[in-house]
């Protein structure tokens, strides 16, 4: 019974984990291939715009909040990437550039492009303002990577593959390659200050090959609790009706006295209480009986 009961509650405990990760958001594959968005237009790789866009960086400061002086080196940048495909950018982008290179010299690589692989745990849209890179939407996402541990990066791109949910608590993988803007100041949940690298470009999403593992795990878990229990009432069933059964030869009927019946029905009396009557009731006195047998003499 302690089994059972045991293997009941793990059996309830399970399915209520499984309703709880069913209702988080997750990542669904897309049947159809992603077509990334493309635009004409100059780029990083002409002399010219890198020479426009150093002027503008200098209007950018770390380590605060985005101001208005520094939303044209923003949506420059966004343009940028917006002119090249993923793979373009991956393949000329810096694979070397960790968090504490730009947390030590912001400024030295500024406009940098570099690429990442990442962890994402969250993500959001907005709508935005009208623009010199013509993006209607932009989405953002942060996350971290193994170099960064607990410190975020916050990614900005403007074209999402179908599988990125959006939601303030995500858990994806995903390779970025984007220009360095700056060093974007924030708030996080202890109302502290923090700083996290912002980088503008593109993302391509990765299944989450722990997660997958996790799934599969959790099923065959599923599987074993739901099959031990249903063996476990099997064997119940069969131990109960087995031991029944042993009672029930043990504790024999006993046979029916059909003679004693029908001499009660014709009598009213047991054959007892008949025997009993047959006797003389009271036993006649010695004397008595003397005098009588010498009365007769």
């Amino acid at each position: 019974m302690v089994t059972l009961l045991t293997l009941i509650g793990m059996t309830i405990y399970q399915t209520r984990q499984e309703k709880r990760e069913d209702d988080a958001p997750l990542a669904t594959k897309s049947e159809e291939a992603f077509v990334e968005t493309l635009v004409t237009g100059p780029n990083d790789t002409q002399a010219f715009q890198e020479t426009e866009a150093a002027a503008q960086f200098e209007a950018v400061s770390d380590k605060t909040p985005l101001a208005a002086e520094e939303m044209s080196a923003y949506w420059r940048l966004m343009r940028w990437s917006m002119t090249q495909t993923f793979d373009e950018l991956w393949e000329r982008a810096h694979k070397d550039r960790y968090l504490t290179h730009l947390a030590q010299a912001p400024e030295k690589h500024r406009g940098e492009l570099i690429a990442l692989k990442l962890s994402l745990r969250r993500s959001a849209s907005f709508e935005a303002p009208k623009n010199s890179a013509g993006a209607k939407t932009v989405y953002e996402a942060w996350g971290v990577t193994d170099e960064s541990r607990g410190n975020f990066y916050c990614l900005v791109f403007y074209d999402k593959p179908p599988e990125l949910p959006i939601h303030p608590d995500v858990h994806e993988e995903a390779q970025f390659v984007g220009y360095f803007h700056k060093l974007l100041s924030y708030q996080d949940p202890m109302d502290k200050t923090r700083w996290a690298p912002l980088l503008i470009g593109r993302i391509r999403w990765r299944e989450n090959a722990a997660r997958v593992a996790l799934v599969q795990t959790r099923h065959v878990w599923s599987y074993w609790l739901w099959g031990s229990l249903a063996v476990t009432v099997m064997v119940a069933v069969w131990t109960n009706r087995y031991v029944e059964r042993g009672r029930a030869l043990l504790t024999r009927p006993q046979e029916v006295d059909h003679a004693s019946i029908e001499h009660w029905l014709d009598t009213g009396l047991v054959e007892d209480e008949t025997h009993t009557n047959d006797a003389v009731w009271p036993p006649e006195d010695d004397s008595q009986m003397d005098s009588e047998d010498a009365s007769k003499t």
